[in-house]
Protein backbone atom coordinates (compact mmCIF):
# COMPACT_ATOMS: atom_id res chain seq x y z
CA UNK A 1 0.00 0.00 0.00
CA UNK A 2 1.20 3.27 -1.00
CA UNK A 3 -0.70 5.31 1.00
CA UNK A 4 -0.93 3.78 3.93
CA UNK A 5 -0.22 4.89 8.01
CA UNK A 6 0.63 2.52 10.60
CA UNK A 7 -1.40 2.38 14.21
CA UNK A 8 -0.02 0.60 16.79
CA UNK A 9 -0.19 0.01 20.45
CA UNK A 10 1.46 -1.37 23.01
CA UNK A 11 0.26 -4.89 25.05
CA UNK A 12 2.08 -6.05 28.07
CA UNK A 13 2.15 -9.66 27.02
CA UNK A 14 1.72 -11.63 24.04
CA UNK A 15 -1.37 -13.06 24.75
CA UNK A 16 -3.21 -9.43 25.06
CA UNK A 17 -1.61 -9.19 21.27
CA UNK A 18 -2.87 -11.60 20.17
CA UNK A 19 -6.65 -10.99 21.44
CA UNK A 20 -6.35 -7.75 19.66
CA UNK A 21 -4.98 -9.15 16.61
CA UNK A 22 -7.85 -11.47 16.14
CA UNK A 23 -10.33 -8.32 17.50
CA UNK A 24 -9.18 -6.97 14.34
CA UNK A 25 -9.28 -10.04 12.00
CA UNK A 26 -12.94 -10.40 12.95
CA UNK A 27 -13.53 -7.02 12.13
CA UNK A 28 -12.48 -7.15 8.50
CA UNK A 29 -8.96 -6.14 8.53
CA UNK A 30 -6.82 -8.19 6.21
CA UNK A 31 -4.33 -10.84 8.99
CA UNK A 32 -1.44 -10.09 6.83
CA UNK A 33 -1.53 -6.38 7.32
CA UNK A 34 -1.51 -7.16 11.27
CA UNK A 35 1.89 -7.67 12.96
CA UNK A 36 3.28 -8.48 16.35
CA UNK A 37 6.39 -6.91 17.50
CA UNK A 38 8.09 -7.88 20.70
CA UNK A 39 9.75 -4.93 22.75
CA UNK A 40 11.70 -6.30 25.64
CA UNK A 41 9.08 -8.10 28.00
CA UNK A 42 6.49 -6.44 26.06
CA UNK A 43 4.25 -6.38 22.54
CA UNK A 44 2.77 -4.07 20.26
CA UNK A 45 0.64 -4.89 17.55
CA UNK A 46 0.80 -2.87 14.58
CA UNK A 47 -1.48 -2.38 11.56
CA UNK A 48 -0.97 -0.96 7.82
CA UNK A 49 -4.15 0.74 6.82
CA UNK A 50 -5.51 3.43 4.70
CA UNK A 51 -6.14 6.76 6.57
CA UNK A 52 -10.12 6.87 7.19
CA UNK A 53 -9.42 3.13 8.93
CA UNK A 54 -6.76 4.23 11.27
CA UNK A 55 -9.22 5.37 13.98
CA UNK A 56 -10.93 2.53 13.58
CA UNK A 57 -8.14 0.18 13.99
CA UNK A 58 -6.66 2.27 17.09
CA UNK A 59 -10.58 1.68 18.84
CA UNK A 60 -10.51 -1.67 18.51
CA UNK A 61 -7.14 -2.16 19.21
CA UNK A 62 -7.59 0.11 22.50
CA UNK A 63 -10.91 -1.41 23.05
CA UNK A 64 -11.96 -3.80 25.88
CA UNK A 65 -11.57 -7.56 25.13
CA UNK A 66 -13.81 -8.46 27.65
CA UNK A 67 -16.78 -6.41 25.68
CA UNK A 68 -15.98 -8.45 22.72
CA UNK A 69 -16.18 -11.47 24.61
CA UNK A 70 -19.66 -10.81 25.91
CA UNK A 71 -20.58 -9.26 22.63
CA UNK A 72 -19.44 -12.70 20.50
CA UNK A 73 -21.24 -14.69 23.61
CA UNK A 74 -24.54 -12.71 22.78
CA UNK A 75 -24.46 -13.36 19.14
CA UNK A 76 -23.43 -17.14 19.73
CA UNK A 77 -26.67 -17.26 22.41
CA UNK A 78 -28.99 -14.99 20.35
CA UNK A 79 -28.07 -17.38 16.67
CA UNK A 80 -28.60 -20.76 19.48
CA UNK A 81 -32.06 -19.34 20.64
CA UNK A 82 -33.17 -18.54 16.72
CA UNK A 83 -32.09 -22.09 15.82
CA UNK A 84 -34.00 -24.04 18.54
CA UNK A 85 -37.36 -21.59 18.43
CA UNK A 86 -39.51 -24.65 20.45
CA UNK A 87 -36.52 -25.01 22.77
CA UNK A 88 -36.22 -21.60 23.86
CA UNK A 89 -40.30 -20.93 24.02
CA UNK A 90 -40.73 -24.71 26.52
CA UNK A 91 -38.06 -23.20 28.68
CA UNK A 92 -39.31 -19.64 28.68
CA UNK A 93 -42.76 -21.34 30.06
CA UNK A 94 -40.81 -23.91 32.46
CA UNK A 95 -38.90 -20.27 34.51
CA UNK A 96 -42.26 -18.86 34.07
CA UNK A 97 -44.33 -21.72 36.12
CA UNK A 98 -41.26 -22.43 38.54
CA UNK A 99 -41.38 -18.48 39.60
CA UNK A 100 -45.41 -18.40 39.71
CA UNK A 101 -45.10 -21.72 42.13
CA UNK A 102 -42.54 -20.13 44.00
CA UNK A 103 -44.23 -16.20 44.44
CA UNK A 104 -47.23 -18.77 45.67
CA UNK A 105 -45.69 -20.73 47.87
CA UNK A 106 -47.00 -19.79 51.79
Amino acid sequence: MSDSVVASVPFPSLRLARAARDRLARAGFARNSIDIIRHDDAFSVAINTRPENKTRAERILTGSPLADDLRRTGESVTAAVNGNRGLALGLAALAGFALYGLTRRR
